[in-house]
């Protein structure tokens, strides 16, 4: 898991798992069976979706290697163009069902949202062209999958680094830095839809923990420090010059070991998410080709790691255990139709009421909306 880039920067053949002929007509074969049973998509796992003992075999090795290997891995052999849209939604839940049989109850379509930007919607990071510092999921579980349904013409590249590499350099380097790391921050979540509302406040908690034998870290950037488009609350106390330099150097030991994924559409990425840092390269795309696409999901099972009680993981209810026909494993042309300020003002309201309701008895799947935990 204390990898350094290098061992791993232009060498994909280390990391990716290529499909077979015979493996990609299992994967349409097992498409064709989900469809015919008429099942709602979120009733999608290892049974509704059968893989041959081989193939499911080998994909569920994914998650040893997640846990207990390097933290990430790629899938890759699929032709997008080759299957419908609501295909790329089946084949994406239907294999990473078979590395980790609980996701979170959505898909999120990540891509430059042109048309909310137009209106005046203050998008986050991940709805915009730009860079994205080196970050985890925060909140969101212990494995992010990432299906590439489209790249960029310019731009747009995905690079890896070891948390743990990263916090190896910093103990021989600056164990100070750790310290601070591992000390209380207060955290902040900004409501984007409507700035009025102010932001929702987190219990003060770390950004790196440690369980198990194992250091673990949560972070974005943006919630411990604010962002030119989401500035922290004027309650916010404002970081020390040593804060800041705690989280300048985290961002520079994450480049410095790092290295830039191959990546090409129809690629299906697994990080863990408790010790892999990603980020993104700015990108444009062109007028003569699809736009970047990528779709993601959350994951976790009964292998995976146990969150570190300092980190204090604030999971929003329904996340996970999502009744099949409540999930929100929505197409792009579906994902464009939802009407998703409405969907983060119910959310709001749930979080807001959540210790009110936690004292009785209430049924929270209708509190089940998509929500982007990463800012950065």
């Amino acid at each position: 898991m204390a990898w350094d880039g290098s061992s791993f920067a232009n060498r994909p053949e280390l990391y990716t798992d290529v499909l077979t002929e015979v493996d990609l007509e299992e994967i349409k074969d097992a498409i064709k069976f989900f469809k015919k049973q008429g099942l709602p998509r979120g009733s999608i796992d290892r049974t509704s979706f059968p893989l041959s003992p081989g193939l499911s075999q080998r994909v569920q090795g994914i998650s040893d290697i997640l846990n207990d290997d390097r933290g990430f891995h790629v899938v890759r052999g699929i032709d997008p163009s080759q299957f419908s849209d609501e295909d790329h939604v089946l084949l994406f839940a239907g294999l990473s069902a078979h590395v980790a049989s609980n996701r979170a109850g959505y898909i999120h379509h990540i891509r430059h949202e042109k048309q909310d930007e137009s209106m005046g919607s203050n998008l986050r990071p991940t709805e915009l062209p730009v860079r994205m510092e080196f970050h985890t999921d925060a909140d969101a579980g212990a494995i992010v999958a990432l299906f590439t349904e489209s790249n960029s013409q310019l731009g747009g590249e995905q690079y890896l680094s070891s948390f743990w590499r990263v916090y190896n350099a910093l103990a021989l380097e600056a164990p100070q830095v750790i310290q601070a790391l591992a000390s209380n921050w207060h955290w902040e979540k900004p409501d984007r839809k409507d700035p009025n509302l102010g932001n929702l406040i987190y219990p003060q908690r770390a950004i790196i923990g440690h369980i198990d034998g194992r250091v673990q870290i949560n972070y974005g950037r943006s919630f411990v420090a604010g962002h030119e488009k989401y500035p922290l609350s004027a309650q916010a106390p404002h970081l020390t010059d040593f804060q800041i330099s705690a989280l300048d150097l985290l961002s520079k030991m994450a480049e410095k070991h790092a290295f830039q994924l191959d990546t090409q559409p129809g690629d299906l990425l697994f990080v863990n998410n408790l010790s892999i840092m990603h980020a993104r390269g700015a990108f444009r795309d062109g007028p003569e080709c699809n736009p970047r696409h990528v779709m993601r999901l959350w994951l976790q099972d009964q292998g995976s790691w146990p969150v570190a009680p300092t980190l204090k993981y604030k999971e929003e209810v329904g996340k996970w255990n999502v009744a099949p026909e409540d999930q929100k494993l929505y197409d792009l042309g579906e994902w464009k139709q939802t009407a998703r300020p409405l969907e983060e003002s119910i959310y709001r309201l749930c979080y807001m009421l959540q210790p009110l309701f936690e004292t009785i008895e209430h049924d929270w799947r209708w509190c089940d909306v998509a929500n982007e935990s990463s800012l950065q």
